[in-house]
């Protein structure tokens, strides 16, 4: 028969049963906030405070900064970022994402910036097909923001569809070799000798969050020099 005292038992049992598991799930969530914080170092330590791109020893570093208005719809677009003079933006900074090109920092204010980006007519940032090193220059005909066009470059050229274009690195603004997009197709414009290419952009500036704004620390010493305006 089951006694009293086997009740007072099993209940004695069932509480430290009962305690012990409370402790394990205790100890279980402060591992859980251990490996949280780990996380947490881990990203910050691959999170750079520089992109290192084009000629080596070069650094460029960048200031991420969130879009605020974004147009994709007309001729002449531009981009509104939420970063300005007062963190360290200034005209002529090139702005990126992690799949590639954006545009150009037009005008800054204290607090913002207005960008000029490949879907502007206005704007023909110089690249080139990363395989053969062929260069051109970008342009945007108002139609589809998937798409840009690579033109300029010499009809005997040697390119394939597939092929990727990149930044060419010739200005003061971009460093080589950051993506801009995949040659989709060839063709020529009426009465133009050379070929122009359909590239279709890495970056689909329609959906546009978050960017990045390429800071060149040895940018004013190279326009100085290319103004033949010598250091002392």
């Amino acid at each position: 028969m089951y006694s009293v005292s086997n009740s007072v038992q099993s209940y004695l049992n069932l509480k430290t049963t009962n305690a012990g598991l409370m402790q394990r799930i205790g100890g279980l969530e402060e591992e859980i906030q251990v490996y949280k914080k780990t996380l947490e170092n881990l990203s910050d330590q691959i999170r750079p405070d520089s992109i290192r791109l084009g000629v080596e020893k070069s650094n460029y570093h960048y200031i991420p900064a969130r879009v605020t208005y974004n147009q994709v719809s007309g001729i002449n677009n531009f981009i509104t970022l939420d970063k300005g003079s007062k963190d360290g933006v200034t005209e002529d900074m090139a702005v990126i994402t992690a799949d590639g090109i954006v545009g150009v920092v037009e005008i800054v204010s204290r607090n913002f910036s207005r960008v000029i980006p490949v879907l502007n007519a206005g704007y023909h940032p110089s690249c080139m097909i990363k395989n053969t090193r062929v260069t051109g220059a970008l342009f945007w005909d108002g139609k589809d923001p998937r798409y840009v066009h690579l033109s300029g470059f010499p009809s005997h050229a040697t390119y394939v569809i597939g092929d990727t274009i990149v930044t060419s690195g010739y200005s003061n603004t971009f460093p080589e070799g950051v993506p801009v997009g995949v040659v989709e197709e060839a063709f020529k414009h009426k009465n133009e000798v050379d070929n122009s290419l359909k590239v279709r952009l890495f970056t689909d500036l329609s959906v546009l969050k978050e960017v990045l704004i390429i800071h060149n620390p040895l940018r004013e010493e190279q326009i100085k020099l290319e103004k033949g305006v010598s250091e002392k």
